[in-house]
C-alpha cells in the first residue's frame, strides 16, 4: 500500500510540475526568440493591464468581500448557507464564458449603460470569478475567531461591532486575509473567457496577458511565450512570498 501511494504521489507531482514549468524549458531551448518578445511594447502593454486590473480587483475584493464575510459569520437568517454557495462557491464553477456573455447583455451595446470593451469592464469580468476567494478565505478565519469565544468576550466589556472588527477579528486574520488576496490577484491574472466576451481583446486597452496568449498562439508562437512567461512567473513569486510571508507571522 505504501508502495501505491509513493508511486501516485511521484506520479501527480510530475504531472503537476511538467504542466506547470514545461513553459521555461521552451523558453531555454528558444530563448533567441523569446527574449525579445518580453519587452515588445504589446507584451508590455498587457501586462500592465493584467496587473493593474487584477491589483484593483483585489482591492474591491477586500472593501466588500470582507463586510460580507463578516456578515455570514454573525448573521443568522434563513437560506443562509444557500446564500453563501451562491455567492461564493457558484462563482468559483460557473463558467466564465458565460459570465462574459451575461455582462455583454447586461452592460454592453444596447444597454442604458455600455460598458462592453472598455477597461472598465476588465475589472468587472476579473472581479466575478476571482472575489469569492477573498470571501471564502475571510469567512473561514472569522468562523474560526467566532468559534474561539472572542466576539463574546468582547461583547461582554462592552465592545461595538467597530470595535469587534477593528480591534480583534481582523487583527487576528491578517494571515487569511493577505492569503485571500493574493489568491484574488492571482486568479483574476489568469483569468480569461469573462474578459474575452466582455471586455474583448483589443491590444493597448483590453488585452490582458490571458487574452494575448490565445489571440496569437498560433499565429506568433513566440510573442504568446514570452507572455506566458511573465504572467506565470509573477503568479509564482506572488505565492512564494504569500508563503513566506504567512511563515514569518507565525
Amino acid at each position: 500500500m505504501s508502495l501505491i501511494l509513493t508511486i501516485s504521489s511521484v506520479g501527480f507531482a510530475g504531472y503537476m510540475f511538467t504542466a506547470s514549468f514545461f513553459i521555461y524549458l521552451i523558453t531555454l531551448f528558444s530563448w533567441e526568440k523569446v527574449i525579445p518578445q518580453l519587452l515588445s511594447s504589446r507584451v508590455l502593454a498587457a501586462l500592465l493591464i493584467s496587473v493593474s486590473s487584477s491589483f484593483i480587483v483585489a482591492v474591491l475584493a477586500v472593501l466588500v468581500g470582507v463586510p460580507f464575510a463578516y456578515f455570514l459569520t454573525h448573521r443568522e437568517f434563513r437560506f443562509k448557507s444557500t446564500l453563501e454557495t451562491l455567492m461564493v462557491d457558484l462563482p468559483q464553477t460557473f463558467p466564465p464564458v458565460t459570465v462574459g456573455l451575461v455582462y455583454l447583455l447586461m452592460l454592453g451595446p444596447g444597454s442604458p449603460v455600455n460598458l462592453a470593451f472598455t477597461y472598465v469592464a476588465v475589472v468587472i469580468a476579473k472581479f466575478y470569478v476571482s472575489s469569492p476567494f477573498m470571501v471564502g478565505f475571510a469567512a473561514r478565519r472569522f468562523r474560526e475567531v467566532k468559534a474561539r469565544g472572542f466576539d463574546l468576550i468582547a461583547r461582554s466589556l462592552g465592545a461595538d461591532t467597530r470595535h469587534l472588527l477593528f480591534r480583534i477579528v481582523l487583527p487576528m486574520s491578517k494571515r487569511d486575509l493577505l492569503a485571500g488576496f493574493s489568491l484574488t490577484w492571482a486568479r483574476a491574472m489568469g483569468e480569461l473567457g469573462a474578459t474575452m466576451i466582455f471586455a474583448g481583446i483589443i491590444p493597448w486597452k483590453t488585452e490582458v496577458i490571458p487574452t494575448l496568449v490565445f489571440n496569437v498562439a498560433q499565429t506568433e508562437p513566440n510573442t504568446a511565450i514570452a507572455a506566458a512567461v511573465l504572467a506565470e512567473t509573477l503568479s509564482i513569486v506572488a505565492l512564494i512570498s504569500l508563503r513566506r510571508g504567512v511563515k514569518e507571522r507565525r
